[in-house]
């Protein structure tokens, strides 16, 4: 044992208590997402995570497992082997959310994550949410944590209610939603019919902490910009749906605090879901027990610009201030 009081091998050891998870939307048209740069956001506060990533909460049975294949060439009268070489990278991600949202629902899922939009009386039952009470239309002066309606719209909303806040949909294809890609159409719908399509697959989402005679404030920021024009509809509650054709894909940053000083942060710049919708059941005590998402997820390629190798994860170190190097 080192005497040093800035080599101490017993600082090496990165004691934790768990694993939190942030996530932040990449551009699916274009394909960039936004790093995560260890050298000036390693030491995040881990409730004031970098932007855009957004915390997901603490998560539970985090493992990570590479598949990437490793194969050798060989030379000689006896197949001797002369050197390696890696083919066909792939690394998967697998953990439960100990917290239910709508973004960690849609990991856990992986096909779109829609809002249950409220609906009159008069509405026919459907599987993902009926025809919806009309939107109402952000004003100028309405931002990131408060939304500004005519005072004959504010009736529609309580403190407490979840609102989605997004376009009337169009009649475009491609990917759909503000802030982040919350679903894909090859083929346009109907614009009249699907007018409040945008609004139900949406992360563009807070839900009321107040409200005034013409203001909702939020309680959480949206994902997404607000602008003047923009639909705002109540949500009731989050529905997704087992098949599909749509794939989640978003940047993961993975944390491990350490009680010791130090920490390890697993950055996977873009996850995809691969396997279906799933729950694992957390007995405390009987009867009582909680149910947990679990999500398994795959590692996209992408290319590091320092030296345009592919990277499929980073993991990066910080040893406690008085830890040893090796």
């Amino acid at each position: 044992m080192s005497s040093d009081p800035f080599a101490k091998r017993s600082q090496m050891l990165p004691f934790g208590r768990g694993v939190r998870a942030y996530v932040a939307p990449i551009d699916r048209n274009s394909g960039q997402f936004v790093p995560f740069d260890p050298a000036a956001q390693g030491q995040f506060d881990l409730d004031v995570p970098p932007p855009p990533y957004l915390d997901l909460g603490w998560v539970e049975n985090f493992q990570r497992k590479s598949t990437t294949k490793y194969e050798a060439l060989r030379n000689g009268t006896h197949a001797t082997v002369s050197s390696q070489y890696r083919s066909q990278p792939e690394a998967l991600v697998e953990f439960d959310f100990q917290s239910w949202g709508k973004i960690q629902m849609a990991l856990a899922g992986g096909s779109q994550e829609m809002n249950v939009l409220a609906t009159p009386i008069t509405s026919l039952p459907q599987g993902s949410g009926g025809d919806a009470i009309p939107a109402s239309y952000a004003k100028d002066g309405s931002n990131d944590f408060s939304i500004v309606l005519d005072p004959g719209e504010m009736s529609k909303y309580n403190i407490g209610d979840i609102v989605a806040v997004d376009w009337d949909y169009n009649g475009t294809t491609g990917y759909i939603g503000s802030g982040a890609p919350a679903a894909y159409l090859a083929t346009a719908l109907d614009p009249v019919a699907h007018k409040d399509y945008t609004r139900r697959v949406t992360f563009n989402l807070s839900r009321v902490k107040n409200k005034s005679n013409a203001e909702l404030a939020l309680a959480q920021r949206l994902v997404g910009r607000i602008a003047t024009g923009m639909g705002v509809q109540k949500v009731v509650a989050f529905v997704d749906r087992e098949g599909g054709s749509y794939f989640q894909e978003w940047s993961a940053i993975f944390v491990v605090p350490s009680d010791s000083g130090g920490r390890i942060c697993f950055h996977y710049p873009r996850l995809q879901p691969f396997q279906s919708s799933a729950e694992n059941r957390q007995q405390w005590a009987d009867p009582v027990f909680n149910t947990t998402l679990h999500a398994s997820l795959r590692a996209l390629p992408t290319t590091d610009v320092n030296d345009s190798e592919t990277v499929l994860c980073y993991r990066s170190y910080f040893p406690a201030s008085c830890a040893a190097v090796y």
